[in-house]
């Protein structure tokens, strides 16, 4: 009981998360994924908990105070784990945005040969792709009752991606003017495919100093940074645990780094 009004609680202290998960496009409930984030809090500091005894259950002295330090850390254990719904809904953008220029060709080439809009998005709900599965919550939607300009207003407000609520927008001002909706395709189309140009060349002048700069700071750095530290080490007679903390503590700083900089080679791919 006490740990649902805790939950309760920090639900009550994010009421975006209802909308982020909607973006991200989960199934759970804000109430499941605070819970999730704390059963993967709670494993992770089990398992340095597991690693600091194994490394150091012959020195008392450094788990005595390695403990209590891991258990003050275990609320920012919490905020790391409560940030993947940012890296789901970042995840889902770059999934839409890749499959953008998909989606209005498909709807163009629907439209051309007949087609309205209403089954023009039916027909794409049934895409096993990004763009697809997005359209079958849209159509979901629109078949519970929903009219459709309503059905594409609402799917705006949880488009994780930003130039698939332009064309949604656009779409629907061009429902509501009566607007040719195969003209506003094509300048879409035009857009997006003038868009993705200029990321290509972005995306090829940022790379080189990404790569760069992964080499300085988790290649040479550490490997060197190890080397004169253990060299050092031995010099001013640092017992054996105390060498083993730091070399533990630069192993998970590396783990950590790797994680980011994987992230970011990711991230910042061009979603062509």
């Amino acid at each position: 009981m006490g740990l649902t009004y805790f939950i309760r609680g920090i639900v009550r202290k994010h009421p975006e998360l209802k909308l982020k998960l909607k973006k991200a496009d989960r199934t759970e409930t804000p109430f499941q994924y605070v819970f999730i984030v704390l059963q993967m809090t709670l494993m992770f500091t089990v398992f340095l908990g597991i690693l600091l005894f194994a490394f150091f259950k012959d020195d008392i002295g450094i788990l005595f105070l390695a403990y209590p330090a891991l258990l003050c850390a275990t609320p920012l254990i919490f905020k790391f784990c409560f940030t993947f719904i940012d890296v789901w809904v970042v995840k889902e953008a770059r999934a839409l945005e890749g499959d953008l220029l998909f989606v209005s060709e498909f709807f163009l080439v629907s439209l051309e040969s007949g087609l309205p809009l209403g089954n023009s998005i039916q027909r794409l709900s049934t895409v096993k792709r990004p763009g697809g599965r997005f359209f079958y919550r849209l159509y979901a939607d629109f078949k519970t009752g929903k009219d459709l300009e309503q059905a594409i207003t609402d799917a705006a407000g949880y488009s994780a991606s930003d130039n698939l609520k332009i064309l949604l927008k656009r779409l629907k001002d061009s429902l509501d003017v009566g607007v040719d909706l195969k003209e506003v395709l094509e300048n879409f189309i035009d857009e997006m495919s003038e868009k993705k140009i200029i990321e290509i060349r972005a995306y090829s002048k940022r790379l080189n100093p990404i790569v760069m700069m992964y080499l300085l700071l988790g290649i040479v750095l550490p490997s060197l940074g190890v080397t004169f530290f253990i060299l050092g080490a031995s010099m001013l007679n640092v017992t054996s645990g105390f060498l083993q903390l730091i070399l533990l503590g630069i192993f998970l700083f590396m783990l950590l780094f790797q994680y980011m900089a994987f992230g970011l080679f990711r991230f910042s791919r061009s979603t062509v």
